[in-house]
């Protein structure tokens, strides 16, 4: 049988609405407990052998550099990495997690590792860490839907619940950028947002259902104080409206189910599923 000389893989974006930092001194055991959701918008990434490993996303070289240590942690055989991305960087959607998953999977698949699923993303949720762009979202990733993650790091290490619900259409506006690295590095930030988090995802678990997982998700939200006065504006409309909404963690990002078209007063409006199947080979 001839082996394979290419892979590709997609990873859902992940939007958490609550999170806990939980930082230990191996980044395995690292990240963060909360819960999220999966959209089908996100990562499609396609792998092969190089001369050299370059990174491309959307066309462009990138240093995407949470792609790159996902890789490094997985083969030293150089390869080409073509990410194309259908969310915004660093607006709150796992973006880097999204790449560095769907990568571990395809040059798995490329260079035929016969690595398991757990092996792949252990190696992305690592980079993600490492690089301080993400905490929880490769977590999320591997299960799809609407994911409660008690512990942090990807299982057997961090155990996942999922809300059940239908394949709702999420409904996003995003303003611009938050930095994830920075607000990561604040200690005073850090100890408000566990206090915070660890409240509303009390809250969820008395009453799991999609409804109340945007009630504490916006709860969560106005307690951190970093909302824009838009965002705020667009979620106080949206529910006028009779729909739910939050901001994205962390981005000037605005999501929302039933906005029944109250969010397209403050800019494009996207729509994309919930994806309940996880990151896959394609």
């Amino acid at each position: 049988m001839q082996s394979r000389t290419s892979g590709r893989a997609f990873a859902p974006a992940h939007i958490s609405g609550i999170f806990i930092i939980d930082m230990k001194k191996d980044p395995l055991l690292s990240g963060s407990m909360g819960a999220g959701v999966c959209i089908e918008d996100g990562a499609v990434t396609s792998v092969r052998r190089a001369q050299e490993t370059t990174v491309k996303i959307n066309g462009a070289i990138s240093e995407a550099a949470t792609t790159l240590s996902a890789i490094k942690l997985l083969t030293t055989k150089p390869v080409l990495v073509e990410t194309e991305l259908s969310i915004p960087v660093s607006a709150g959607f796992g973006a880097s997690a999204a790449g560095a998953l769907s990568a571990a999977l395809a040059v798995n698949d490329a260079l035929s590792l016969g690595m398991t699923f757990n092996d792949l993303a252990n190696a992305a949720h690592v980079a993600d860490v490492k690089n301080r762009t993400g905490l929880g979202d490769v977590a999320g990733m591997t299960c799809g839907g609407i994911d409660i993650r008690k512990h942090s790091g990807i299982p057997p290490v961090g155990r996942i619940d999922r809300i059940p619900c239908r394949n709702e259409n999420i409904s996003w506006v995003s303003f611009g950028e938050i930095s994830t690295r920075s607000v990561l590095s604040d200690e005073m930030k850090k100890k408000s947002i566990n206090k915070a988090g660890k409240l509303r995802l009390k809250e969820l678990m008395k009453k799991p259902t999609m409804d109340n997982f945007f009630r504490q998700s916006c709860a969560f939200a106005k307690q951190l104080e970093i909302m824009s006065p838009k965002v705020r504006d667009a979620i106080e409309s949206v529910e006028a409206a009779g729909g739910l909404a939050s901001q994205a963690m962390l981005g000037d990002t605005v999501f929302a189910i039933n906005d029944n078209g109250a969010l397209s007063e403050f800019g494009e409006v996207i729509k994309s599923r919930i994806s309940h199947a996880g990151a896959h080979l394609l």
